[in-house]
């Protein structure tokens, strides 16, 4: 009993440093790659790193289900990929980071019009701290002036959005299909047309010009592996050995892991930031309490 329970807490600070870690090693794999390469060698790697562990079972998933399926892979994995990258040409990987934290917001806003779930009064008051604190990342610049250019933030904010559309997809519909089945299967429908379009471009030759494209690629690569098929499937484990709220924990933790990096890594951090990831995760915690039923009798 007692190593359950600290299973339990290795899977969820593991998680929260792989994916806390992700937004660095972007802002690492740009230096010598375009957002839409970078997007695309993740992409490309992830599915051939998981293709071979659920290949066997591809044939077992219903045909009605496949629609399904490549919604979680354009939405879920192909899209954001390309949208985090790009923003983070422009955004630090420590706001990057905060700004991945409105994914349970979306999460519960499109299960209330998708699924027609109601929100208590908790959850509504979540909603709307979580986006306070995100339109402060967007719109305020560090010292507190307006910033009208808030494109590349907003590219983020559209990313959390297919998140939450993904998410509410697999509980919707692919609830009897295993985690990392729909997640390999899915990278199909974005791993294939990335590579397809990757060796189109100039990625190998810049190999040749570019002085730190190998220890970028490996970054590209090691958030490939790490943050996609080993993050799977330690997620699917540890819903499986906590429960769907624990595991809701790394949501909390990863801007937190975000920002460390981004403050190690030389990034400017100041009162304004740290009030909007107070007021993301304030959201967040709002969002997940259940209130307290009344006792009958």
């Amino acid at each position: 009993m007692q190593a359950g329970k600290s299973t339990k807490w290795i899977y969820l600070f593991a998680l929260s440093l792989i994916w806390g870690s992700s937004f660095i090693l972007m802002k690492r794999g740009l230096v010598s790659f375009r957002p839409d390469q970078l997007a695309s060698i993740r992409m490309m790697v992830a599915c051939f790193a998981t293709l071979p562990l659920i290949a066997r079972q591809l044939k077992e998933i219903p045909t009605d289900k496949w629609k399904y399926i490549i919604v979680v892979g354009v939405f879920g994995s192909g899209l954001p990929a390309i949208l985090f990258a790009t923003a983070q040409t422009h955004v630090s990987s420590s706001v990057a980071g905060m700004l991945n934290g409105l994914t349970p917001v979306f999460t519960l806003l499109l299960g209330a019009f998708i699924f027609k779930i109601r929100f208590n009064l908790y959850q509504k008051l979540g909603v709307a701290v979580g986006f306070l604190g995100a339109a402060g990342l967007i719109f305020l610049r560090a010292d507190g002036s307006l910033d009208f250019n808030f494109l590349y933030a907003s590219l983020i904010v559209l990313a959390t959005f297919f998140y939450g559309l993904s998410v509410n997809t697999i509980k919707g519909q692919l609830s009897s299909i295993n985690s990392l089945v729909i997640s390999g299967a899915g990278l199909l429908f974005a791993g294939i047309p990335y590579t397809i379009y990757l060796f189109l471009t100039d990625f190998l030759d810049r190999f040749k010009t570019m002085p730190e494209a190998k220890f970028s690629f490996g970054c590209i690569c090691t958030l490939a592996l790490f943050g996609t098929a080993v993050s799977n499937y330690l997620y699917f484990q540890l819903v499986k050995l906590a429960g769907p709220l624990f595991a809701s924990i790394v949501t909390y933790l990863i801007p937190i892991v975000a920002m460390c990096w981004g403050f190690m890594d030389g990034e400017k951090l100041n009162g304004i930031h740290i009030l909007a990831m107070v007021a993301i995760l304030s959201g967040i915690s709002l969002i997940t309490i259940k209130p307290k039923q009344k006792v009958q009798g």
